[in-house]
């Protein structure tokens, strides 16, 4: 896992030379499987091993292949262990699992010392399977709209440099339904949606639904990573909490292979949310790493020294942003400027 497109490519014969691999792209949207890989799937998983060079099927699927790759992976208590501890060395305490890979995984979270500091949520897919009491344990509902820039499968609105256009997971007839349906599981929901198309599909048909008494506790919308002043304003008519992630600033500069000049400029205009749309860091507008990585160490970087103004946060709002650190009593970080920049100093 971990693996970035744009650093590592590779072509079909360096596929049927490999071993039995997948590798899974840093964003998690997207992946790859060695031709002596299939075997094995096809076992596991035979649909997956005879569509899952599609990226359009990878993206429709891609909570059934969350589940696929934690259940193949498996989750224990000594795995959770060393990753809560290591999350503590990078200053973070708490942690919320987007797509708990099904009851499993539920149970392991559930019976651990870190059960009160990481917030399990479900796709309606893995929901939909749990039971009551495993539902209870649920913080909320996940939903994919889009996909992501790693995987050239955000919804942007023009295709991506190569001429590959992003998706739309759902129509909004189909979303709609969906809505109705996981409203009545009276769960907070949070919707990922990075292209601008994806942003206009939740907030058209969230205020739709709502207008039919499809209501939810609460709703996040993760990444917007491309979401114009117009948009914004419409998520704090609506009340909409934009969960987003600074360290993704650098998609800026990192994906210049696949994003236009504006689309660059267009990414995180996080002034814009703050100055303009008048959203509150800590309140309205949270802040987060995506696991990518983890930490706020490069997430203070990216918006300390941004690749754009526009990116810009201050410290102040960095810290109302992230909130406290459960479960790492006494830990802090301390900003030393050097010559070379910002270093983080773990106390």
């Amino acid at each position: 896992k971990g693996w970035r497109t744009a650093a590592f490519p590779f072509g079909p014969e360096e596929w049927r030379a490999a071993p039995p691999c997948i590798l899974v792209n840093s964003s998690l949207h997207g992946f790859a499987m060695s031709d002596a890989a299939l075997p094995f799937v096809r076992e596991l998983w035979p649909e997956l091993a005879e569509r899952g060079r599609d990226p359009a099927w990878g993206e429709r699927n891609l909570p059934n292949l969350f589940v696929f790759y934690g259940e193949v992976a498996g989750l224990t208590a000594e795995k959770l262990d060393a990753y809560m501890k290591g999350l503590e060395r990078v200053g973070t305490g708490s942690a919320e699992d987007m797509t708990v890979a099904g009851a499993k995984a539920l149970a392991v979270l559930r019976a651990s010392p870190y059960a009160g500091r990481v917030a399990a949520w479900a796709t309606p897919e893995v929901f939909r399977k749990l039971g009551s009491a495993d539902r209870e344990a649920c913080a909320g509902l996940k939903l994919f709209l889009d996909g992501s820039l790693g995987a050239r499968s955000a919804a942007l609105d023009a295709p991506f440099l190569d001429g590959r256009e992003g998706i739309l997971l759902y129509s909004d007839e189909a979303l709609s339904r969906l809505l109705q349906e996981l409203a009545d599981y009276g769960k907070p929901l949070a919707v990922h949606a990075i292209g601008h198309r994806a942003i206009a599909q939740a907030i058209r048909v969230l205020d739709a639904s709502r207008k039919r008494g499809a209501r939810f506790p609460g709703v996040r919308l993760e990444h917007v990573q491309f979401i114009s002043e117009g948009q914004a304003r419409e998520c704090k008519r609506l009340g909409l909490v934009l969960s987003v992630q600074p360290n993704f600033n650098s998609d800026s500069t990192d994906y210049a292979d696949r994003l236009c000049p504006r689309h660059r400029a267009e990414n995180d205009l996080f002034r814009m949310l703050v100055d303009r749309a008048g959203f509150v860091p800590g309140e309205d507008l949270v802040l987060g790493s995506d696991g990518m990585p983890h930490g706020p160490e490069c997430a203070f970087r990216q918006s300390l020294f941004p690749p754009l103004p526009s990116q810009a946060l201050s410290v102040e709002e960095l810290v109302a942003g992230y909130g406290a650190a459960r479960g790492a009593a006494g830990r802090g970080i301390s900003l030393l400027s050097t010559e070379k920049g910002l270093r983080v100093a773990r106390e």
